[in-house]
């Protein structure tokens, strides 16, 4: 016997409905990896983001169940729909990777934006954290195989990432901060206005793009982080007597390295000194040595600070 329900905002299918089921003009309909395990049908949708090929004509039976009402956002779970399903009317349809078991037909749609990235990336469910639905906030601490942020106006914090990882992103307007340590970041985005910003430290790579004005950006390196003492540290640090002290500084005059050749913004010059002190006052400089430059990418100090604390080294112990 068919049954058709009436919701007001948000509705997620996971499980309960009786296939084949019909969700009629909602504003977002999110279809997530493995939800439908038969075949997939959007009628007059106004954009499509899918990484999901859509085939020939689906043929589906009877509905079974009818969702309709003033709905917003509509989430298919994963596993939740063993039959069938058709979506009407819909103002945006997000597809991730392998949602749709049997074949998906896509008829009437306004703009289809599909990007068939290969290799796919892990399942969901192997993912360490994820977050669902409208303006919701995640952290997750040094994720080994990935993040996931489906919906609207989301934010995910990545903390202290030091393993290769994928962020998934499904829907519009989420963002994603990655905060790591010399570890790559594959980004997937499936949807439009979703941003990631990461670390100077974090390598990205963005696998998939179905969608439209979606960014990453790469914090600039800190020069800080190449700099082992500050010009005033190493005068500072002297009394009285005859000392040779290094120091380095920012090197802004330069937009190439001339020690390794690179180009970069990022970049200091070495400096020593060969100073006499009187009660901590330099007061006389003997002869100077040269300058040494070095940039983030060869210096041995570009790279984060990973050492551990005294009371980290006691906790591990």
């Amino acid at each position: 016997m068919s049954s058709s329900s009436t919701y007001s905002g948000d509705v997620t299918l996971n499980g309960d409905e009786q296939e084949p089921v019909k969700i009629v003009d909602p504003e977002n309909v999110h279809v997530k990896s493995g939800a439908v395990d038969g075949n997939l049908k959007i009628l007059n949708a106004e954009y499509v983001y899918t990484n999901t090929s859509a085939g020939d004509s689906v043929s589906i039976d009877s509905i079974e169940t009818e969702i309709s009402g003033t709905l917003e956002d509509a989430y298919i779970e994963k596993s939740s729909i063993t039959g069938d399903v058709v979506i009407v009317d819909a103002e945006d349809v997000f597809i991730e990777h392998n949602a749709v078991t049997g074949d998906l037909q896509i008829v009437g749609d306004e703009k289809r934006f599909h990007d068939a990235s290969d290799p796919n990336p892990a399942p969901r469910d192997h993912y360490d954290d994820s977050t669902t639905g409208w303006k919701r906030s995640l952290s997750v601490t040094d994720p080994s195989t990935g993040v996931a942020v489906i919906g609207g106006q989301n934010k995910a914090h990545i903390v202290d990432a030091t393993h290769d990882f994928d962020v998934y992103i499904t829907g519009w307007n989420n963002h994603v901060e990655i905060s790591g340590q010399r570890n790559t970041a594959t980004i997937h985005f499936i949807g439009s206005e979703n941003s990631v910003t990461a670390s100077a430290y974090t390598d990205v790579e963005v696998a998939t793009e179905s969608g439209h004005d979606n960014s990453v950006t790469v914090k600039e390196f800190p020069i800080n982080d190449l700099i082992e003492t500050t010009k005033e540290d190493a005068y500072g640090s002297r009394f009285f007597g005859r000392e040779k002290i290094t120091y380095q500084e920012p090197a802004l005059d330069k937009d190439y390295c001339p020690n390794c050749g690179a180009n970069s913004n990022v970049m200091i010059q070495r400096r020593q000194a060969d100073v006499f002190f009187l009660f901590g006052f330099a007061v006389y400089h003997f002869d100077t040595g040269g300058v040494a430059y070095e940039c983030e990418e060869c210096s041995r100090n570009a790279q984060p600070d990973v050492e551990l604390t005294e009371s980290e080294r006691k906790d591990i112990f």
